[in-house]
């Protein structure tokens, strides 16, 4: 009889311990402005994910389950409104939790440096267990892993007002999904693309 009340309790905790239907979400996570252009290399990261249910919303409401989780990168014209897709990559396990992708420098406006971040998968994280991935991303759209990322290059600084000398004024700025810019100094941003929940990039319908 106790067996068998034991084994009920543990079937209906199993059953408590559940998830919901599969999500998706996607944001821009960085722009990055080549040059004295309109062009800019846009980093999209998405996720799919199940919201805890039952007893795993305890005590603190629960973790996600992450199904796949990976980051996209993107050349976009921000006047003729174009994209160009160059790279995808999925989350390697070591860097599954806390995820994220950077853009971390630039060779000229042909090459970019990326690294992806995070802790192994299944684990706590916090900076100490943190791991990285580097990669050397070309314009072609050409993804080759690194073992670092040169010291010598970085990214450039932003400021909003007009540079000495520059002749296409941009600034680009994110909100969540979607890439906003403004084309005059004291002007109002206006969104120009918007990343959809599978990690795509695309202008915004208008």
């Amino acid at each position: 009889m106790r067996a068998s009340t034991l084994f009920v309790a543990l079937v209906a905790a199993a059953a408590g311990c559940t998830y919901g239907p599969e999500e998706q979400v996607a944001s821009v996570s960085q722009i990055v402005r080549l040059g004295d252009s309109f062009h800019a290399l846009v980093v999209v990261q998405h996720d799919t994910y199940r919201r805890p249910a039952g007893l795993n919303t305890f005590p603190d409401g629960g973790r996600w389950k992450y199904v796949q989780r990976g980051a996209a990168q993107y050349l976009i014209d921000a006047r003729a409104l174009e994209v160009v897709p160059l790279a995808r990559q999925p989350a390697p396990e070591n860097v599954w939790e806390s995820f994220s992708a950077w853009i971390v420098g630039l060779d000229g406006d042909s090459v970019a440096y990326l690294r992806l971040t995070g802790c192994p998968r299944g684990g706590q994280c916090y900076p100490l267990l943190q791991e990285s991935v580097a990669y050397r991303l070309s314009a072609r759209g050409e993804l080759r892993p690194i073992e670092s990322v040169p010291p010598s290059t970085g990214l450039p600084g932003q400021m909003a007002a007009r540079r000495p000398g520059e002749q296409n004024y941009v600034r680009f700025s994110t909100q969540r999904d979607t890439v906003m810019a403004r084309f005059v100094e004291d002007g109002l941003a206006e969104a120009l693309f918007v990343a959809r929940t599978d990690g795509t990039l695309s202008p915004v319908e208008r």
